[in-house]
């Protein structure tokens, strides 16, 4: 999904412009995750799990590293052969998938193999969606761990397969969500302690 594009690549390279002023990929990538990860620690910014909310993760998780961090992307995306929604569209599907959650409570009271078909849809969609040029999948990590624990659900997401996350996307992609589903629900650890 990094190709060349000129609002976001340095020219000539796929490589993002970076407040850091990294022009290696893997240096730029190494960096990146160290720094993210820093920042995770630090605790992400709650919400409503709104458009608003995703922007503030996604703020806070990159902001030492893009200037346009938290920011709506300006182009178009794909990957894979796939495209993302449009960009005209992301307010929109957010707003819907906001609702959808709102509808749901908050996704409160399921146990956990409810919480994570409902949460496979969910995150899926928001997958779909693509608000930002780069860094979607975390800021999408944060969101879920952050749903989890409202609905009283605790995520490990280390026991999120890369390889295993990437097909529940492509399927979810085509409205099959139950690889997300399945996904979600192998990281469901526990319900949280604080949940009658």
């Amino acid at each position: 999904m990094s190709g060349f594009d000129a609002i976001y690549c340095y020219p000539g390279t796929h490589i993002l412009i970076n407040r850091l002023g990294l022009l290696d990929a893997d240096q730029l990538d190494l960096v990146e995750r160290r720094i993210v990860v820093q920042r995770l620690a630090e605790g992400p910014p709650s919400g409503d799990f709104d458009l608003a909310h995703l922007r503030a993760i996604h703020r806070h998780l990159f902001q030492d590293i893009y200037d346009w961090a938290g920011e709506l992307r300006e182009v178009e995306i794909a990957k894979g052969g796939h495209g993302f929604m449009p960009r005209r569209f992301i307010a929109t599907g957010m707003f819907d998938v906001h609702d959808r959650i709102v509808r749901a409570d908050g996704l409160r009271g399921l146990d956990a193999e409810g919480f994570a078909r409902a949460a496979g849809e969910i995150i899926g969609d928001v997958n779909h969606i693509h608000p930002f040029r780069e860094g979607n999948g975390r800021t999408q990590i944060e969101y879920l761990r952050q749903l989890a624990a409202r609905g009283g659900h605790a995520i490990d997401v280390r026991r999120l397969n890369g390889e295993r996350w990437y097909a529940a996307s492509r399927a979810a992609h085509l409205a099959d969500y139950a690889p997300m589903a399945a996904a979600i629900g192998t990281a469901i650890v526990s319900p949280r302690p604080d949940r009658p």
